[in-house]
């Protein structure tokens, strides 16, 4: 019996509280002993996974599938829309980087602005279930990365993306091409 009133007495984790579970001291007369006789002709209930493992010939290994716990269909789904977040944002990042190295501001402002959204949606999924925790690690690094690249692209200065004219280049540069006149 769980007391919802009582103190937490453990770390509490993302998914849930410990909580504190009342008992009492038992005295020696309290004390049940079972006679090893009968702990022997307990009934043992079978059990569908280990039934491989009673013929010795057969190889001594469970699918784990058989014994872990059904995980319900939202938390699946969640899990896999981290997933496509993360791969969202790591495919806008990739774009905006291109985008910067073809010299176009506006797209590369925008996708950049996709991949940072495409990252917290990824982090924020990848709190929400236990199995799309696993994730977790991974939606951080890409939201990071998003972040930086973000960053740098959105702070380019103008300059760098303009097609100017050589004539137009100021005088002290010293790449201004001669003009030959004739």
């Amino acid at each position: 019996m769980v007391d919802d009133e009582s103190p937490i007495t453990g770390h509490t984790t993302a998914l849930r509280r410990i909580k504190y579970v009342p008992s009492h001291e038992v005295s020696k007369g309290e004390l049940a002993s079972i006679p090893p006789a009968e702990l022997e002709q307990q009934v043992h209930l079978p059990n569908p996974a280990m039934d491989e493992l009673i013929d010795p010939e057969s190889i001594p290994a469970v699918d784990p599938t058989e014994i872990g716990l059904p995980r319900p269909r939202r938390h699946r789904i969640r899990y896999r829309l981290a997933q496509l977040a993360m791969m969202t944002a790591l495919a806008a990042t990739a774009a905006a980087v291109v985008s910067v190295a073809l010299a176009d501001r506006l797209i590369a402002n925008i996708v950049s602005i996709i991949a940072l959204v495409g990252g917290f949606v990824a982090v924020s999924l990848a709190l929400r279930s236990r199995m799309a925790s696993r994730i977790l690690g991974y939606a951080i690094a890409t939201c990071a990365l998003a972040s930086l690249t973000a960053a740098i692209v959105l702070t380019l200065p103008r300059h760098w993306f303009e097609d100017r004219h050589p004539e137009e280049l100021p005088p002290a540069a010293d790449v201004r091409p001669r003009v030959v006149q004739n």
